[in-house]
C-alpha cells in the first residue's frame, strides 16, 4: 500500500508493453491493487509499434517494456533493446522506461540504461516489489534488479565506463541528454517537466563530474566520452 504520509499526488501512468497476453493482463490487473489505486495503466500493447504510438498519444509517465517482442501484428518476436528505448523517449521524453526481461546479459543491460532505461528486472519479479521499482524511476532514481547489481559494477580498469553510467543515470541523464540536443534550462525544464533550479542543479553537477565549468566543455568531455557522437 502506498505511504499514507506521502503527499497526494495523481496516479502513475503506465504502459505496459508486453506480447504475453496472460503476463500483460496480469500485470494489468495486479498493478492498480498493489499501489492502491496510484497506478493507472493506460494501454496494454502487444508490439512494438503500438507502444510507440502510444507512448506519442498517451504521454504515460512509466512504460514497462519486453525487450523480445515482434515490431508489427504477425511479425515474428525479436530482442530488441537499445533502440527500442531511444525511440520511446523520442516519443516522448519524459517517459521512464524499465526493461522487464529474461535476458540479463551485462553488456545488453549496460546498452540498455544507456540507452535511457532507468530500470532493468527479471520477469520474475513480485508485484509490490515492480511497483517500489515504479515509484523509484517517477522520482528520478535508476533500479536494477539485485542480481545484477553485482556484475554491472565498473571494472577498476575503466573509468570512462563508469563515468559514463554516472551521468547518464536517472535525472542527471534526462537532463544531459536535452542539453546535449540543444535544449536551454528553461526548455529542459517544461519539457520532463521539473523545476528550472532542479535542472540547473543536475547541470552543475554534470559540470562537476566531467571537472569543467562551461557547457561548451560538457559538449567536448561528452564526445571523447563517446556519449556526444
Amino acid at each position: 500500500m502506498p505511504d499514507s504520509a506521502q503527499p497526494c499526488r495523481d496516479p502513475i501512468r503506465v504502459l505496459i508493453a508486453e506480447d504475453e497476453a496472460l503476463l500483460c493482463t496480469a500485470l494489468a490487473e495486479l498493478l492498480p491493487q498493489v499501489s492502491g489505486g496510484a497506478a493507472l495503466v493506460v494501454s496494454r500493447c502487444a508490439v512494438r509499434a503500438q507502444a510507440l504510438r502510444d507512448t506519442r498519444t498517451l504521454h504515460p509517465d512509466v512504460v514497462l517494456l519486453d525487450l523480445r517482442m515482434p515490431d508489427q501484428e504477425g511479425a515474428p518476436c525479436t530482442l530488441g533493446g537499445p533502440e527500442t528505448i531511444a525511440a520511446l523517449r523520442r516519443q516522448w521524453a519524459a517517459v521512464r522506461v524499465i526493461c522487464l526481461s529474461v535476458h540479463a546479459e551485462p553488456v545488453l543491460v549496460r546498452a540498455c540504461l544507456q540507452a535511457g532505461a532507468m530500470g532493468f528486472l527479471g520477469k520474475c519479479i513480485l508485484p509490490e516489489a515492480l511497483w517500489s521499482a515504479i515509484h523509484q524511476v517517477v522520482d528520478g532514481l535508476p533500479v536494477i534488479d539485485p542480481a545484477l547489481a553485482a556484475v554491472l559494477e565498473p571494472a577498476p580498469d575503466a573509468p570512462e565506463s563508469a563515468l559514463r553510467t554516472q551521468l547518464l543515470a536517472g535525472r542527471r541523464g534526462d537532463v544531459l541528454r536535452l542539453l546535449l540536443d540543444g535544449y536551454s534550462s528553461a526548455e529542459i525544464a517544461t519539457t520532463l517537466p521539473i523545476s528550472k533550479k532542479y535542472v540547473d542543479k543536475k547541470i552543475a553537477e554534470i559540470k562537476r563530474l566531467l571537472g569543467v565549468e562551461t557547457s561548451i566543455r560538457i559538449y567536448r568531455q561528452c564526445r571523447q566520452l563517446k556519449i556526444l557522437d
